[in-house]
């Protein structure tokens, strides 16, 4: 198990652990193996970052609504079939410029979701090569708009979650410092054994 696999592992056991006996029960996503992840990276003509690979081949990850701002983690066959619906979209939409005169955003063939809200916006991972590739993004499927990365890796993503549940502090505070508009928020176990995330409050 390589630096990477280590991490993503022991981040989820640990998010994990700390869902057992404090929330309700709830489906399990998706697993996938390495080679149908070497076969879509082949399709779509680029390379999945190392701890995205860790992170789908994890099995009894939680599909329940648990990652900041109401997110549930999407198997790949759901991812790729999501990327091909909002290309799509952008296609069908066409061309079409803002009153600056600057494109206006579109879904790109380098976006690749992995994980939804009930509202149909998603969280994806930026594929393109530079400074992003690897970053978690919001997907707003009404604006389009990319915004500043959620966080700069699924890593990254896990980590601060289990930070967040472990010891009660605010997720999506790198976020907040680097300008981004989503509100650093704590995690709060509902009645029904439901996960929430609350704006948290400032100090």
């Amino acid at each position: 198990m390589t630096a990477i696999d280590h991490d993503v592992h022991q981040a989820w056991d640990r998010i994990g652990t700390w869902f057992e006996g404090r929330l309700r029960k709830a489906p399990v996503r998706a697993a996938a193996d390495e080679s149908r992840l070497r076969a879509a990276e082949a399709d779509l003509g680029v390379s999945f970052p190392a701890d995205l690979v860790a992170w789908w081949t994890l099995h009894r990850v939680s599909a329940d609504y648990w990652i900041p701002r109401s997110f549930a983690p999407v198997g790949l066959e759901e991812a790729l079939e999501t990327r091909e619906i909002w290309l799509l979209v952008a296609e069908q939409e066409g061309t079409s410029v803002d009153e600056n005169g600057e494109p206006e955003p579109r879904f790109l063939p380098s976006f690749l979701p992995i994980a939804m809200s009930p509202g149909g916006d998603g969280l994806i991972v930026d594929l393109r090569p530079g400074d992003s590739y690897g970053a978690v993004f919001l997907w707003d499927h009404e604006t389009w708009f990319l915004g500043v990365e959620l966080w700069n890796s699924v890593t990254a993503m896990l980590q601060d979650v289990e930070a967040a549940v472990r010891s009660g502090s605010p997720a999506l505070l790198r976020h907040a410092s680097l300008g981004g508009t989503a509100q650093p928020c704590v995690a709060v176990v509902g009645d029904g054994g439901d996960l929430a995330w609350e704006v948290a409050e400032h100090r």
